[in-house]
């Protein structure tokens, strides 16, 4: 907060996020002391910004500088919701498994015939990956690359993560071998692993610039496993 001259009257200005605020020298004394300021964002709409730079860039690279700009906040206002730069990640990761993975994958849960379902599930995240002009890849592969080795909180996360996509791939699998679509040799478990095995380093082929080609018939052939 400082004092002004406007007008031959003192005033002071309160700093918000992005924006300024002047009272009059006589009214700063009706001011609450200690009533919180409102937020002048949407925290949702602010992770969602936060994600997209760290899918972009990676944790590493990424600045705190780049997040307030992208963000559009001010320091202390970051911290003061998300903390410092490894939570807010955290979050970041929460919210791509929730509103950008979790929807994904709840398209397994349809009824019918289950891998077909698998099929076009699978065929439609890599033409996703595909058809994305950065080629970004999966936060969640990307990010085990990254920081596993050496960030075991963001690791156990990760782990997590991909543990749920297993549950996924397994649920499904055990719902076609139920339906007789699975021959009795095979092991729902050990096929949810490979999959979830297998998408992962399909992933890892689109970011490093496999052409579309490479990438489906690894795909094929991999799926073939399944009869």
């Amino acid at each position: 907060m400082g004092g002004i001259q406007q007008n031959g009257a003192m005033e002071y200005l309160l700093l918000t996020d992005r924006s300024n605020i002047y009272y009059p020298a006589h009214e700063l004394g009706t001011l609450e002391p200690h009533m919180p300021r409102p937020k002048e964002f949407n925290p949702d709409d602010a992770i969602e910004k936060a994600m997209q730079v760290f899918w972009h860039k990676g944790y590493e690279a990424t600045s705190m500088e780049d997040l307030l700009s992208a963000m559009d906040l001010n320091r202390g206002s970051l911290y003061d919701t998300f903390g410092d730069k490894r939570t807010l990640f955290l979050k970041v990761i929460d919210r791509y498994c929730t509103t950008f993975a979790g929807p994904k994958f709840s398209l397994l849960d349809q009824p019918g015939p289950a891998l077909p379902t698998l099929r076009h599930f699978i065929n439609g995240m890599i033409e996703g990956g595909l058809a994305d002009p950065q080629r970004r890849g999966c936060l969640i592969a990307n990010t085990v690359m990254e920081l596993s080795p050496h960030e075991n909180e963001i690791a156990g996360t990760l782990r997590q993560a991909i543990h749920r996509i297993e549950e996924t791939f397994f649920k499904v699998l055990t719902r076609a071998k139920e339906q007789g679509e699975l021959t009795q040799d095979k092991d729902p478990r050990a096929l949810a692993r490979f999959l979830t095995t297998m998408m992962q380093g399909i992933i890892v082929m689109i970011k490093a610039g496999a052409s579309a080609e490479v990438v489906k018939q690894t795909a094929e052939t991999a799926l073939s496993i399944l009869g």
